[in-house]
């Protein structure tokens, strides 16, 4: 049993470039049953078929054949030219059988790179198990990996959480803007003994999870910090001098190409719970004012495309024509979840201010949402599919997205749409299980679901691969990362108040007191248009997949949140709740 490896024979490298998704084949052939390319038989005599190459589509990699210590290996050359997303290529191999799961898999890795590495098993009923981590300086130099199943947490997909054996690997490189190169020697799986370079997966419970009290062990507060002025000062100047028409927020703080409708949405509902109503309606009116019917742009941020409702780009960026606008994309998503939340957005300014000034815009982002409606056999439930995909490329995906569909639950009760609610929360229920999905599957479903589900809060506060303590100006502070990862020593603050909002509403008060003073001890001094104001950045620091953040600079979606918090303000209902200072 073999597997074949991508080599150079004698002076002939063959070579595979993915470019937009396709692929081209030059030198040997591969991905056939040839016998041109050396063949390297592995340890316990598994045919692993043939490593081929896969991706998002919008994304680039070159596959080459290399040797190192007299070993045979691959070479990943790749560039990743997403901006709001990450994009990802990968190197894959379809086992002709199924093996055991206790098999790892064994490589040399060296990597001139900023991105994550996934390493994927993927068993007979396709259930996703991956490690990630993060490439660069660690890897500059040859390191032996050694992966078991043991070290994999659950992604996604299957018949259940549990890995039954191996029949697919994959190698991922994912992240944003970044490009560079990683290389593999002699790929294999191997039988089990070796020393596992990562620890055992699975909950890292810690010791004082349970503490009663007060205090940074106890993880609780008695009242919360009184908000710091600066912070709406710091919305207000980055609406007034980023874009043109003074209406849009950029995400990130001097980034002007970095125009959401997600955090822009936030941005409007943090205006709205400060009663900025003219502020907010700067927001709302660029939305509701992007309804030409007959506009025939593609890459235009406008609602209509030649008459057909497609909803709102994810991001833009500014295209200067005589100093203005307009915005635009090339390879952005309409995707529902932003559509979800800026419908959110405007359900809560016809709460503050009445309903009249934007029922048309209401409308149409109900009816287009309810359109992409699909109804699930399996689970008897449905979701709202994914909206127009990569630049209007296609229309939706062959599944639903777990998250998106949290946002659809809390909208389709907002707008008075039960019945696609209930279902839709028949199909999450039946989709979502475990302990290491992203943080914000569990906040976000206490955010939707209210009291009832406050005990999932706890899946990610008691467990250290989420829950992380940095250094900050020489304080320890405390905080979430986005997902399960016991290596990762980083805080995502959008995340930390998702949680405290979660816990003023629907848990324990006290923490949630404790995480939103957590973001207060981490507010930067920012002059913006020679003003000074308070911000909160994307992360704590660049760890964890991050390159692209700016510690130093202010992000628009953890500056709403904190205001969010500050104001015991949920935005997935229309509920408020009182704040002890």
């Amino acid at each position: 049993m073999i597997i074949n490896k991508i080599l150079g024979v004698q002076n002939h490298v063959p070579r595979i470039l993915a470019l937009g998704g396709a692929l081209f084949l030059s030198g040997c052939g591969l991905g056939g049953a040839q016998d041109a390319d050396t063949i390297l038989s592995n340890e316990i005599n598994l045919d692993l078929s043939y490593w081929e190459i896969g991706g998002d589509g919008f994304n680039h990699l070159e596959i080459r054949g290399l040797e190192e210590n007299d070993k045979p290996g691959i070479l990943m050359d790749y560039q990743l030219v997403s901006e709001a997303n990450k994009g990802w290529v990968m190197i894959w191999t379809e086992l002709d059988e199924p093996v055991s799961r206790d098999l790892p898999i064994v490589f040399d890795l060296k990597a001139d790179s900023n991105s994550e590495m996934e390493v994927k098993f993927i068993d007979s009923d396709g259930s996703v198990f991956r490690k990630v981590f993060d490439l660069g300086e660690k890897y500059q130099s040859w390191n032996t990996m050694v992966i078991y199943a043991d070290s994999m947490d659950y992604a996604w997909d299957g018949e259940d959480d549990l890995l039954q054996d191996i029949s697919r690997i994959e190698v991922v490189i994912a992240g944003q803007l970044s490009s560079g190169t990683a290389s593999l020697l002699e790929p294999k799986l191997v039988e089990p003994g070796l020393p596992a370079t990562f620890r055992e997966a699975g909950p890292q419970l810690d010791p004082n999870r349970e503490l009663e009290g007060i205090g940074f062990k106890q993880r609780r507060d008695i009242s919360m910090i009184p908000k710091d002025p600066g912070v709406l000062e710091y919305m207000k100047q980055v609406q007034d001098t980023f874009t043109p028409e003074k209406a849009l927020l950029a995400s990130q703080e001097g980034v002007s190409n970095q125009l959401h409708t997600f955090n822009n949405a936030l941005a409007a509902m943090a205006f709205i719970v400060e009663d900025e109503q003219e502020r907010a309606e700067r927001i709302l009116d660029f939305f509701a004012n992007a309804t030409d019917v007959d506009n025939s742009d593609p890459h235009l941020q406008q609602f209509y495309l030649n008459g057909e409702a497609r909803g709102f780009y994810q991001d833009v960026k500014i295209v200067e024509q005589d100093g203005v606008g307009p915005y635009k994309t090339t390879t952005s998503d309409r995707w529902m979840g932003d559509l979800t939340w800026l419908l959110m957005a405007y359900k809560h300014y016809e709460k503050a201010y009445g309903g009249e000034r934007y029922e048309a815009m209401t409308n149409k982002l109900i009816d287009l949402l309810i359109e992409w409606y699909v109804d699930d056999e399996a689970t008897q439930g449905g979701y709202l599919a994914h909206g127009w995909r990569r630049g209007d490329s296609y229309l939706h995906e062959g599944f639903g997205h777990h998250e998106g569909n949290i946002d659809a639950f809390a909208v389709m009760n907002l707008v008075d749409k039960p019945e696609y609610a209930k279902n839709i929360r028949i199909w999450l229920d039946s989709e979502l299980r475990g302990n290491n999905l992203p943080l914000d599957l569990y906040t976000w479903r206490v955010l939707a679901y209210g009291s009832e589900a406050s005990e999932l809060l706890n899946i990610p506060e008691y467990d250290l691969r989420f829950r992380k303590t940095v250094e900050h100006n020489g304080e320890k502070i405390s905080g979430f990362y986005h997902g399960a990862d016991i290596d990762v020593s980083n805080i995502w603050l959008d995340g930390t108040g998702h949680i405290a909002v979660a816990f003023l509403h629907y848990g324990d008060k006290q923490r949630g007191y404790f995480y939103t003073n957590q973001l207060g001890h981490l507010l930067i001094d920012r002059e913006i248009n020679g003003v000074d104001t308070r911000a909160l950045p994307y992360t704590a620091n660049k760890t964890g997949g991050y390159d692209w953040v700016d510690p130093n600079r202010g992000f628009t979606s953890v500056v709403a949140w904190y205001l969010f918090a500050q104001n015991g303000f949920n935005p997935m209902t229309l509920e408020q709740v009182s704040i002890d200072r």
